[in-house]
């Protein structure tokens, strides 16, 4: 069921809860308000897909290639052009033989366990580095088409009857 709530709501109870009153001179405008009930409704969706509820997660899908991404013992999977943006990855899924297979998350630090640059295998583990950069490992044996499940960045809520669920 959903309980969207507007943005002047939110403003509304976040004042009455912190007992004050809004103005354009004073201490709480606004506009830090916005700021402030936007900053918490994103950690609020980071904290609830970190839990594993996956409310908030979207998919970008393509197909990556085989062999590392020099000088790399991994290949590269860069989504700095996904849109909407990404705020944290959860889960990265290859096809292989046409069945649907979830490579575990790895620690970066484990990035060589795989092999060195020359190896190559079918993907099982995926770490980050850098905020929109994913390292599959091992390197592709062959191209392979992709499904990364994240969680995008929301766009402010900044006109009065903007929602949030």
């Amino acid at each position: 069921m959903a309980r969207n709530v507007t943005l002047s709501q939110l403003r509304t109870d976040v004042a009455a809860q912190a007992d004050f009153v809004t103005s354009s001179t004073g201490r709480y405008t606004p506009t830090l308000l916005d700021r402030l009930i936007n900053t918490s409704v994103q950690r609020f969706r980071e904290r609830v897909c970190k839990e594993g509820m996956t409310h908030y997660l979207v998919s970008t899908s393509g197909s990556i290639s085989s062999g590392s991404t020099s000088p790399y013992s991994f290949k590269e999977l860069d989504l700095s052009a996904v849109t909407p943006s990404v705020v944290r990855v959860y889960g990265v899924d290859i096809t292989y033989s046409n069945v649907v297979r979830t490579l575990a998350h790895r620690p970066f630090q484990e990035r060589n366990d795989f092999g060195g640059p020359t190896t190559t295998g079918i993907p099982r583990a995926w770490a980050i580095y850098g905020t929109r950069t994913v390292a599959i490992m091992p390197a592709p044996d062959q191209n392979y088409a992709y499904t990364v499940w994240y969680l995008p960045v929301l766009a402010d809520m900044v006109n009065d009857g903007d929602t949030f669920d």
